[in-house]
């Protein structure tokens, strides 16, 4: 406990056993209404209410001073939209450096409106203040939604579970670098056609649609959408949520070229780099193909990546025909280059 007390933390999440040393025995009273209460992989908040099941979560957006907007509504919707409850509601504190204009606070608002009026979500609240030493905006947002369906989670995985990813690795982060580093990427000599190409994966964050199809399928046991350390984090949290072993297959995580080229340039890994808008499907092997078709009948790329097995089994990324431990992502990509 000792060396627990002295943990100093790097940019990004904090550590998994972190979380269960200080805060989650810190909860406050109980409530029975509470179904799904905090925990590693759980991205939601679930409470039965009145007859409804209301679901929480909030996410801040640090990772880029550009587009915090659309990111904040995008990022929380998707996690509201895993647990198979449709986004409803929208509420944020935003942060601003001392001496912000107000043109800047009124581009940041326009995108949460626009996005939120894009994905059918009201926004009902929040707050706003210029604060002392702060570099660059901060918005951290708190989202609402709603069912009368059944709930999901990423704690619900079984053994012999494919797992299927929709689109492909490191988009959110891809769509960042694009921006954000794009006068070293151009250095480096990354042309500007790629860049452009990089940064329009900023449409494809969103993974409300896809998620709510996925949870009304047969056969579809768990949903997790990876963000912060990428896809291999996402599906450890997945095992670890669902208390299972897990066997990745490295080869068949795909990539987008414009993110091959980024990370190359930029030396990352795409698969431990923030990736927002893809899909954690964990689907019973007896499903899986009627859960693909169903899920690509959008225009959305599925790929099946790995499954789940006996915690026993451990966990594995096969790279290559060699067997490698999988274990949680200590900082995604994106904040190497802070």
């Amino acid at each position: 406990m000792a060396s627990g007390r002295r943990t100093r933390f790097a940019a990004g999440k904090i550590p998994a056993e972190t979380l269960v040393r200080a805060v989650y025995n810190n909860l406050g009273k109980g409530d029975r209404r509470v179904l799904i209460g905090p925990g590693i992989g759980r991205d939601s908040a679930v409470v039965k209410q009145n007859g409804a099941i209301l679901v929480f979560t909030a996410d801040p957006i640090t990772g880029t001073p550009s587009h915090i907007g659309q990111h904040s509504v995008e990022i929380n919707a998707n996690d509201i939209a895993t647990a198979g409850a449709r986004p409803k509601w929208y509420l944020c504190t935003i942060l601003l450096p001392v001496g912000t204009r107000e043109d800047s606070l009124r581009e940041i608002t326009r995108e949460i409106h626009e996005t939120a009026k894009r994905l059918g979500i009201t926004v009902v609240g929040g707050h706003t203040e210029a604060t002392s030493g702060l570099d660059r905006p901060i918005i951290s947002g708190f989202m609402v939604g709603e069912t009368r369906g059944r709930v999901l989670s990423a704690e619900n995985g079984r053994p012999g579970d494919r797992i299927l990813l929709t689109k492909t690795a490191g988009l959110e982060g891809t769509a960042i670098l694009a921006r954000d580093q794009a006068t070293i990427l151009k250095k480096k000599g990354v042309p500007e056609g790629l860049l452009k190409l990089a940064r329009s994966y900023q449409q494809q964050i969103s993974v409300v649609e896809e998620a709510l199809l996925a949870s009304k399928l047969r056969g579809v046991h768990a949903l997790h959408d990876p963000t912060e350390g990428g896809v291999l984090n996402g599906l450890w949290e997945m095992a670890e949520a669902s208390d299972l072993g897990i066997e990745i297959w490295a080869e068949k995580i795909p990539v987008a070229p414009a993110t091959q080229v980024i990370c190359l340039t930029l030396g990352l890994d795409p698969l431990k780099l923030m990736s927002s808008g893809t899909l954690l499907v964990a689907v019973g092997r007896s499903k899986r193909w009627s859960v693909q078709k169903a899920l690509m009948k959008s225009p959305r790329k599925m790929t099946e990546v790995g499954k789940l097995t006996a915690r026993s089994k451990g966990r594995v990324i096969v790279r290559r025909g060699k067997r490698e431990a999988l274990k949680p992502v200590s900082q995604d990509e994106l904040y190497k280059l802070a």
